[in-house]
């Protein structure tokens, strides 16, 4: 019994190290985004209050699916824009097949 509570306690503390490590990893990532792309989660709201002045009813599964690709639409473009004097190509890439996979389903809502 004492054996299986000794490898219960050093299984939660190696749990507790790679969750601080994952932590740590995480701040980092945050520190380098932010300096490469702004506080852009401040600015959607704002934009999309002015894409959506009256508000927006989703209800559909095809409602929802095109309101997260437009999501990324936005955070890509903020991005892009906030980047402006060193372009980030991935930020381009990533807004165009966004609109293509949009377009797809709008195209087979309109079919």
């Amino acid at each position: 019994m004492k054996k299986v509570m000794k490898k219960e306690n050093q299984m939660q503390k190696n749990e507790k190290e790679l969750i601080i490590k994952n932590m740590e990893q995480a701040h980092k990532t945050f520190k380098e985004r932010g300096s490469q792309y702004g506080a852009s989660y401040t600015q959607y709201g704002e934009i999309m209050k002015v894409l959506f002045p009256n508000g927006i009813k989703l209800e559909t599964n095809d409602d929802f699916n095109r309101m997260g690709l437009l999501n990324m639409i936005v955070s890509k473009l903020i991005r892009y824009g906030n980047m402006w004097d060193k372009p980030h190509k991935d930020s381009i890439h990533d807004l165009g097949v966004y609109a293509f996979m949009l377009e797809g389903i709008d195209d087979s809502i309109r079919s």
